[in-house]
């Protein structure tokens, strides 16, 4: 949604030459264009959620000005097409990226729109609750577009910006899978249409990888789906950490229950966070449904049960959600920091995080809780974000210090070795379904 700002000479005047870069009304200052964004633009491909229902879009820029509106077309029920809404587009930062926002009686819209690949244009839909935009779970969409025409007189001169401007390498980061190995590297998804990756997951068939996709404030990210060969991404939901339900027909993830203003997602904890699940497919896709207060979801790989991390009398534990969400059993109670929870691949334990004894180690707890929580690793080191293998005989994990390195813990030897050689950032590791690859978010 939009946000209240000061806005004096200086910043209309940057404002209104961003809106004429974007629209290609003076020259760009760098990068390649996309055919021209004014005129009609065609739905040809959706997701779920709000975007399902998209047919076109007409992008007009206003006579004798560089400012231009988007009047947005969808279909019916009955396939009948009618006008959705219209806003006026503006840039959005210093991204190449126009966003347009209009009222539709209790919900709010916003499109963003961002050139695609092979000229088409891509474009996110997020409707948000007015009453309740904080409380009321976000339904994002996203569609690809086609040119069907162009205004006589303005297809030539309205080029839309593709190419972000250059950005400080550490503001960077792309979606990576490599062998366990550390051979066969290769990206999956760089930043085009977002900023910086994050928090992968892999589909339990292996075919597909959702992750976390930060714009450039960092309060506003959105959870795509790639394909795990690479290729275009989709954006499904607003949130962080997203995870896999077995059958593949949802993702749960982590959504801020504060204004995007009020929202650091550098401090995860401090921003009334909620678990919530998206439908990917089959019957209500694009619905949102909150599932449990807290953070870091994990659903289990034999069943529809879920692991987090919540708050609960100040201490911070780990939770299993039934597979029905008919009840909630807390696995540990300690005054540390219970964090992280990964499951273990019968389903039996949970391995988590804990500054137990003043020192971070990994523990597991059985899932049922007959048993108490013991430790698995006795290390200087803090095992960060760790991901464990499908035999349960290797553990990924961040290297808690700048610039860290993913390390791999074997739990058998005892032994720990580094997944590549220098790090370029490489953070949050995910081991694939079947054990030989491992995604993770760098700044290569």
């Amino acid at each position: 949604m939009p946000r209240p700002c000061r806005r004096g000479p200086n910043l209309a005047a940057a404002l209104t030459m961003f809106g004429a870069f974007a629209l290609g009304l003076t020259r760009p200052l760098s990068g390649q264009v996309s055919p021209p964004l004014v005129g009609r633009w065609d739905v040809m491909e959706s997701g779920p959620g709000p975007s399902a229902g998209l047919a076109h879009l007409d992008v007009r820029v206003v006579a004798g000005t560089t400012d231009a509106t988007v009047t947005v077309v969808r279909r019916d029920e009955n396939g009948a097409e009618k006008v959705w809404g219209s806003s006026k587009l503006t840039r959005l930062r210093a991204e190449p990226i126009m966003v347009g926002d209009w009222i539709d009686g209790p919900v709010t819209i916003r499109l963003v729109l961002r050139g695609a690949e092979e000229g088409r244009l891509a474009a996110v839909v997020r409707v948000r609750d007015r009453q309740r935009p904080w409380s009321v779970p976000e339904r994002v969409g996203e569609c690809r577009l086609v040119r069907h025409e162009a205004p006589r007189g303005q297809a030539d001169n309205a080029p839309l910006v593709t190419t972000p401007p250059a950005r400080p390498v550490s503001e960077r980061a792309s979606l990576f899978v490599v062998a366990a190995d550390g051979t066969g590297l290769r990206r999956v998804a760089g930043p085009e249409g977002f900023v910086r990756a994050a928090h992968p997951s892999w589909s339990r068939d292996g075919k597909k990888l959702a992750f976390t996709a930060f714009d450039a404030t960092g309060r506003e990210p959105l959870v795509r789906v790639v394909s795990a060969e690479g290729g275009e991404t989709r954006a499904v939901a607003s949130g962080i950490a997203p995870t896999w339900s077995r059958d593949g027909s949802r993702l749960a993830y982590v959504a801020s229950g504060k204004a995007d203003f009020a929202t650091d997602w550098d401090r995860p904890g401090r921003n009334d966070e909620r678990i919530e699940a998206v439908r990917l497919e089959g019957p209500g896709a694009g619905q949102v449904e909150v599932l449990a207060s807290g953070l870091w979801p994990r659903w289990s790989p034999i069943d529809d049960r879920l692991a987090f991390t919540s708050r609960h009398e100040s201490n911070w534990d780990v939770f299993a959600r039934s597979a029905d969400g008919m009840s909630v059993l807390r696995l540990t109670d300690d005054p540390a920091t219970d964090t992280f929870p990964i499951w273990t691949a019968d389903g039996r334990s949970l391995i988590f995080l804990s500054d137990r004894r003043n020192r971070w180690a990994l523990y597991r707890v059985s899932a049922d809780r007959r048993d108490q929580a013991e430790r698995i690793t006795d290390d200087h080191a803090r095992e960060q974000r760790p991901d464990l293998a499908p035999d349960g005989k290797t553990i990924a994990y961040n290297e808690n210090r700048p610039n860290g390195r993913i390390m791999l813990l074997d739990l058998v030897r005892g032994e720990t070795r580094p997944l590549l050689g220098p790090s370029f950032g490489d953070r949050d590791p995910a081991w694939s379904p079947d054990g030989d690859k491992v995604a993770f978010a760098s700044r290569r």
